[in-house]
């Protein structure tokens, strides 16, 4: 009968490998909410302005080429030149020489039902010069060159988000933004004609200085891509929660609990083109990502659970029903469906003190009757409790979250076999099955 106690070992290890499928499904369920959760995101972003990247800003100069193609054909049995005027359209980009951005972010949270996006207002401000060389730079061989109107153009990807933007101050003058880039470029946002701009003829290049505001809405994130000159962004957000982003980090920021400060400088020579710096206004550790990271520890907690119920029945020589297993497992299981439906409605740290209350409280007045001891229910409780309470210290400790989480689990082994290494498994295997031990 040796093969008794191997049966229910295997039984158990069945159980708890059946267990969990329940807490895979619970897993499930939380990657479905937060699916969800990021489509009320957008929904709202719709109406507000989605994640926004400003790009720019730069002088677009658009110019025509004008070819001619010569080609020799006969004609009555005489040859002559065959002339072909052909038009090439082409659109010449000037970036920054330099550029300065002043960014002034009010950050706040809407609703739609149980989900919640987080909204910016955005106020910028630009300051910057254009160096022009000489004909604007385009050098063409082969042909007559004819020069458009210059723009200044400058992009926003959620057009819908442009709350105002004052005019645009350049070398002097005053003017008003346009919608759209007014070419061939993304149409995504302004652009202002500069049909007074000129460029040398020869000789070094003639500088201009402009300036311009705005005030744009968006949600979630906010990113800006330098395009060529040296660029330096001063940002504030009343948001203690950033994580900065794209190719290009802080040189310095500040972080407390009323929000952020943050500076960048780009040199021109570091500048690529798509590279960007950026923002998300992040929750600290969100709460569907605690949610997955708390179901990933269910089978933990019910094979801890099963390991010590095994323990009881040979130390106390104990039966326990595979049902009771199972009542116990199901009991532990529900400890993640309740955390995720109610902290979707009430604050974590509730949401999961009421839950563990719950399922803790529940095993604890079932173990007590099982077990045919109030003190060893009581035990099996207290010790229940303080593995949720730990749980929930690695769901906080953000960073330290698998090193706190390896060191439990090392903690726990170590445990069990220091409280368990003076034990004969072999004389408490056979005094089970009615035998003596070998």
């Amino acid at each position: 009968m040796k093969l008794d106690t191997a049966f229910r070992l295997a039984i158990v290890a069945a159980l708890c490998a059946a267990l969990f499928i329940p807490v895979q499904m619970i897993q499930g369920l939380v990657a479905e909410r937060q699916a969800r959760h990021g489509e009320a995101i957008a929904g709202i972003a719709e109406g507000w302005g989605r994640p926004q990247v400003l790009f720019g800003p730069y002088l677009a100069v658009p110019y025509e080429v004008t070819r001619v193609d010569v080609a020799q054909e006969t004609v009555d049995g005489r040859e002559r030149e065959k002339r072909t005027e052909r038009v090439e359209r082409h659109v010449r980009r000037i970036a920054v020489d330099s550029i300065d951005w002043t960014l002034d972010a009010a950050v706040g949270e809407k609703a739609r039902g149980i989900y919640r996006a987080r909204l910016y207002g955005l106020k910028a401000s630009a300051v910057g010069r254009f160096s022009v060389p000489a004909g604007f730079g385009i050098v063409e061989n082969g042909g007559t060159v004819r020069v458009g109107t210059p723009r200044f153009v400058f992009c926003v990807s959620d057009a819908h988000g442009i709350r105002t933007i004052g005019p645009l101050a350049f070398d002097g003058a005053s003017h008003a933004f346009r919608a759209g880039s007014g070419g061939p470029e993304p149409a995504a946002g302004l652009h202002v004609p500069l049909p007074a701009l000129a460029a040398p003829q020869s000789g070094a290049p003639r500088s201009y200085a402009f300036s311009f505001s705005m005030e744009l809405g968006g949600s979630e994130s906010l990113a800006l891509q330098p395009m060529g000159g040296d660029t330096t962004v001063a940002m504030h957000a009343d948001w203690p929660h950033p994580s900065f982003q794209g190719q290009f980090l802080p040189v310095r920021h500040e972080i407390d609990a009323g929000g952020f400060t943050a500076n960048w400088k780009i040199s021109r020579y570091a500048t690529q083109e798509k590279e960007s710096l950026g923002v998300s206004f992040i929750e600290s550790a969100g709460l569907y990502q605690r949610l997955e990271r708390a179901s990933k520890y269910g089978f933990l907690f019910i094979g801890l659970t099963f390991a010590a119920f095994l323990l009881v029945e040979l130390l106390r020589r104990l039966a326990l029903h595979p049902i009771q297993y199972t009542l116990v497992g199901l009991a532990l299981a529900m400890f993640f469906l309740l955390l995720t439906a109610l902290s979707e409605h009430v604050p974590f740290a509730t949401a999961y003190g009421v839950a563990t209350l719950a399922c803790v409280g529940l095993v604890t007045i079932y173990l007590v009757k099982v077990l045919r001891s109030w003190r060893l229910g009581l035990a099996f409780g207290a010790a229940l409790g303080a593995l949720y309470a730990v749980l929930y210290a690695l769901l906080k400790a953000e960073d330290y979250s698998l090193l706190g989480g390896s060191l439990l689990l090392f903690g726990l082994l170590a445990a069990a076999m220091l409280a368990t290494r003076n034990v004969d498994w072999f004389a408490l295997t056979a005094r089970r099955a009615g035998q003596t031990a070998p």
